[in-house]
């Protein structure tokens, strides 16, 4: 967009530049139009301030100030970065100086504010003295212009609706609570390892101190329990719920309830606890305890959407503030930093006063990709006064011996403490360096350190020469071609993979096919690309392509070598190409960000997938069948892409051996952001390599998006 269709006189012109800048998505133009049906009059440049706020909001923010200082601080992060992204993603080289500059829709934002506080735009905004729900009648104005002493906001009026809900609901579910003391600490910690087993060592399972404080607080309290990767909220989650049901026999038939965001985190935080019940000694699940041990075995799992049982007939859901929940219900809410703010409220005003909920999250990950950031805000409210959150702080994951737990601590200070000065830049090596030159693995005197895992830092430039698009092309494909001959061994396990075969004793008496199956299973985890783009050089789309290009090519010359030709089929998959699910699919109980491997069932192509069995204590485990697999032809193409690379949006939840991580290469790019980095490290177990250089790397850690959902509890 530049200066000449700012000032145009055309609104479509002005919407159609900004949608071209992905500044807005294709319904924003019909909202627009129809705001302007129902109040005519409105002047040409609060209709552009209107469609400011809606680029605004569809980043996941739930309110705008009406400050003209802080709404153009606001719009200045937006549209630098939509600049940013537009250059990266742009097949030709562009000058920056082509569009139009921050300082130019100035005055469009002081106008539009002007406007709106001076004027009666009461057929489209509710003014909204006070922080409750809207009337029946009220929901046909789809803004609520709200007027505090701290300023003014515009919000959607169903994101104004949900921040009232949420406030009320969390006023009457979470209550103060108390911490507890040393010792009852250290008798819960005994308990913990009374029941478990040692570990193969012969030393005690031993819980940490936060652990234990949650599980006690966890007997009396509803609670908020956050920590990073491997800090054991599922442990802690786990042992709340066998002292509930051990000290209160009544619970036995309450019903528990076990839901996340996403089906992948649903079916996640089930695998976890069963791991976690495998823990228990033998004696302890049985006589009292067999009821307990049952009942938490058999345990299902879902996403909130389908846990609140959507109905088309209602047009809502059929649990809701009216219809509660049974009051005797435990309610266990995982990766709550995910779940956009319509999704929070709807879940906690289905929830009745007298119900247990335990809501478990790392506020330090990406938020919902909808709108609202409700985990951060509570916490920050949390932090002011009241008491309901545990934060678990020790990773078993990433302990002092950790690289990558050394790296995220860092990056998770600044984002805590918004003092940039407490992070210590990394020095990033070109392309020529040895990795072994470039790991971050000394301690803070300088002196090496045996780390356990370890830290890349890798720049494509040479030199301190920004790399032509072709040039940067081509040392990408270098780096992948390296990069991926790890899988090029992927296609011949594919081939020897036979769907039909079930996988249990009586059909693999040998176990040559669990095996085979296992064996492909472990090598499509060892590795995976991060990207923060989908298009670009560095997205997805194209370093997918390159991937998939040579893993073909290599699998051809073996062929070759062994006097065999490929031949490719017509369904433009290949064995051992990995997919990931991008759309729901209810109906085959694959959900987005579900993984899978092509294999062939004669000529037709199959995604096979691990999926742990529904429990049930007839079943042996000699019966189980790990895998599953479906034909493609039965799933929406649209459902489906390649996988050797995915975003950092779709690796939440996800671990890998190793990942490679592309940052954006622009400093002020939308996505190089402490959330993106942070999420994207903490995914891997045994080594991260970081492609960036020293500056836009330091951009990442110093830039902590945040989103303000007015939630005052």
């Amino acid at each position: 967009m530049d200066n000449k269709l700012l000032a145009t006189e055309s609104l479509d012109e002005f919407i159609d530049a900004l949608t071209e800048m992905r500044g807005l998505v294709a319904l924003d133009k019909h909202l627009l139009h129809l705001l302007f049906e129902i109040k005519k009059d409105v002047p040409l440049q609060t209709q552009k301030f209107l469609t400011l706020c809606l680029s605004l909001l569809d980043d996941g923010n739930t309110r705008v100030p009406l400050n003209a200082q802080q709404f153009s601080d606001m719009w200045a992060r937006k549209w630098n970065g939509l600049v940013t992204l537009r250059i990266s993603t742009a097949e030709e080289e562009i000058d920056e100086s082509n569009f139009a500059s921050v300082a130019d829709f100035a005055h469009i934002i002081r106008d539009g504010i002007q406007d709106i506080l001076t004027n009666d735009f009461s057929a489209i905004m509710e003014n909204r003295e006070t922080d409750t729900t809207s009337i029946e009648d009220a929901l046909s104005c789809p803004f609520v212009l709200a007027k505090r002493e701290s300023g003014a906001h515009l919000y959607f009026t169903k994101h104004f609706d949900a921040k009232c809900i949420i406030e009320q609901s969390a006023k009457i579910l979470f209550k103060n609570g108390n911490t507890p003391t040393d010792d009852e600490i250290e008798n819960c910690k005994q308990k913990i390892a009374s029941i478990c087993k040692p570990f193969s060592n012969g030393k005690p399972f031993l819980i940490k101190k936060r652990q234990a404080e949650a599980i006690i607080r966890g007997q009396t309290e509803n609670l908020v329990i956050t920590g990073g990767p491997g800090t054991g909220k599922t442990t802690v989650v786990l042992y709340i719920l066998w002292n509930l049901l051990e000290s209160h026999s009544d619970m036995l038939d309450w019903n528990i309830y076990l839901a996340a965001p996403s089906g992948k985190a649903a079916d996640r935080m089930r695998e976890s606890l069963i791991d976690g019940l495998a823990r228990i000694r033998d004696e302890k699940k049985t006589g009292t305890n067999e009821r307990i041990f049952r009942k938490l075995n058999e345990l299902e799992s879902s996403t909130i959407h389908r846990l609140l049982r959507f109905s088309k007939s209602k047009g809502g859901f059929s649990f809701n503030h009216e219809e509660q929940f049974p009051k005797n219900s435990i309610f266990v809410i995982d990766e709550a930093s995910m779940i956009d703010i319509e999704m929070f409220a709807a879940l906690l005003e289905a929830i009745p006063e007298g119900a247990r909920i335990f809501i478990l999250g790392d506020p330090f990950q990406l938020p919902s990709v909808d709108s609202g950031a409700v985990l951060g805000e509570i916490l920050k409210v949390n932090e002011s006064g009241s008491n309901f959150s545990v934060k678990l702080n020790e990773s078993n994951r990433f302990d002092d011996r950790s690289n990558i737990g050394k790296l995220a601590a860092e990056i998770k200070t600044v984002a805590e403490t918004k003092d940039n000065t407490k992070f210590v830049p990394h020095k990033f090596t070109s392309s020529d360096a040895s990795a072994n030159d470039i790991s971050h693995s000394s301690n803070e005197t300088g002196s090496a350190t045996n780390f356990k895992d370890k830290v890349f830092y890798k720049q494509l430039e040479t030199d301190s020469t920004p790399l032509s698009k072709k040039e940067e092309d081509k040392r990408i494909e270098n780096f992948i071609a390296e990069w991926s001959r790890d899988f090029a061994q992927l296609p011949a396990l594919a081939e020897h993979i036979h769907p039909k075969r079930t996988g249990t004793e009586a059909s693999d008496t040998d176990h040559s096919e669990t095996k085979r199956r296992n064996e492909i299973w472990q090598l499509s985890l060892t590795k995976r690309i991060l990207c923060a783009e989908r298009r670009g050089l560095r997205g997805i789309e194209n370093i997918n392509k390159k991937v998939c290009s040579k893993i073909k090519s290599l699998w051809r010359a073996q062929k070759k070598k062994q006097g065999e030709t490929v031949q490719w089929d017509d369904s433009g998959y290949f064995p051992g190409q990995l997919l990931i699910i991008t759309k729901n699919q209810e109906m085959f109980k694959l959900y987005n960000g579900d993984t899978g491997i092509v294999v062939f069932d004669g000529n037709t192509p199959c995604l096979m997938l691990k999926k742990t069995p529904l429990q049930n204590s007839e079943l042996t485990e000699k019966m189980r069948d790990d895998f599953v697999f479906y034909p493609l032809s039965i799933l929406p193409e649209d459902s489906l892409t390649t996988a050797f690379a995915i975003t950092i949006h779709k690796s939440q939840g996800s671990e890998y051996k190793h990942v490679t991580m592309f940052l954006p290469t622009k400093i002020g790019h939308p996505l190089l952001t402490n959330q993106i980095l942070y999420t994207g490290i903490t995914r891997a177990k045994e080594s991260v390599t970081i492609i960036a250089n020293d500056d836009t790397f330091k951009a990442a850690v110093t830039t902590v998006s945040e989103r303000n959902t007015g939630i005052s509890l």
